[in-house]
C-alpha cells in the first residue's frame, strides 16, 4: 500500500478515509503546543491505523535579515500504530523537526510552505525495531471571499494543499509520495475549523510486488483554533479584498 507498515498486497487502487482532530495550547506568547489525534482506514481490508502527534511551535522572534523569513520552527514526537488484517501490527514512534516560510508575492495568495524531517522507529514485535528517516514538503494556500455576496458563504474557504515525500533511509516500506489535497473549510466565529478534503496520493516503490499505486482518500479534519498564537495551521486569503 501507500502507506508504511502494511501488509504485502498487489493492490494498485484504494480508498481510504481519515479523520483527524487537531488542538493546540499555548504556553506562551510565542510558543505552543499542537496535537492531533487521527485515525485511518484503508479498504480493500487492509489496516486501520491509530495516531497521536504532539509538536511544540515556536513563533520566529529574529531580527536578523536571512532568519526573518522564517514563520516558525517546530519540534514534535509521536506514536503510531497500524492493526494489519493479514499480518502482524506495526508499531511506530516518530520523531520530527520542522520550519515554516510563508512567501507571499501575489496578491491574491499567500503560499504557506512547510519542511519536516521525520525520524521513524518501528516494530512489528517479531523483529525488533527499524529506523527510517523521511523528508516532507509542504505547498498550502487557502482561498475565501471577504466580500459575502450571500450570508450563508461567511466563515468557508477553500483549503489547497500539495505534498511530496523523500524517503532518505527507508524503515519497512519505501514511501516515495505525491498528494494532493483540495478542499472545503468552514471556521466558526469561536475558532472552530470544519475542513473536508479529497486527496489523491501516487506512491512509487511502496512493496515488494508493486512499483506503484494511487490512493483516494476522504479526509475529515476538526481543528480547535481557539487559542491559537503562534501560528495560523489554515490561512485564509481574500480574493476580494482592497488593492489600495
Amino acid at each position: 500500500m501507500g502507506q508504511d507498515g502494511t501488509v504485502d498486497q498487489d493492490v494498485k487502487v484504494n480508498q481510504q478515509f481519515w479523520l483527524d482532530y487537531n488542538f493546540s495550547k499555548s504556553t506562551k506568547e510565542n510558543r505552543d503546543i499542537s496535537t492531533q489525534i487521527g485515525y485511518r482506514k484503508i479498504t480493500p481490508q487492509v489496516y486501520d491505523r491509530f495516531l497521536g502527534i504532539s509538536t511544540i511551535n515556536f513563533k520566529n522572534t529574529s531580527q536578523n535579515k536571512f532568519l526573518s523569513v522564517f514563520e516558525s520552527f517546530h519540534l514534535g514526537a509521536g506514536a503510531i500504530y497500524t492493526l494489519n488484517n493479514n499480518a502482524n501490527d506495526n508499531f511506530e514512534l516518530r520523531l520530527l523537526q520542522g520550519v515554516r516560510f510563508n512567501i507571499s508575492t501575489l496578491k491574491l495568495f499567500t503560499f504557506n510552505n512547510y519542511i519536516r524531517l521525520e525520524e521513524r522507529l518501528q516494530t512489528s514485535f517479531t523483529n525488533g525495531w527499524t529506523i527510517g528517516y523521511r523528508l516532507r514538503y509542504k505547498l498550502s494556500t487557502a482561498i475565501s471571499w471577504e466580500n459575502h455576496f450571500l450570508k450563508f458563504t461567511e466563515g468557508f474557504y477553500f483549503p489547497l494543499e500539495a505534498e511530496v515525500f523523500f524517503n532518505l533511509k527507508k524503515s519497512s516500506r519505501f514511501n516515495d509520495l505525491l498528494r494532493l489535497s483540495p478542499g472545503v473549510g468552514y471556521k466558526s466565529k469561536t475558532g472552530w475549523r470544519f475542513e473536508t478534503f479529497v486527496i489523491f496520493n501516487r506512491t512509487k516503490n511502496i512493496t515488494e510486488t508493486n512499483n506503484t499505486s494511487s490512493d483516494f482518500i476522504l479526509r475529515i479534519r476538526i481543528r480547535d483554533e481557539r487559542k491559537k498564537k503562534v501560528e495560523n495551521s489554515a490561512p485564509v486569503q481574500s480574493v476580494n479584498e482592497d488593492k489600495n
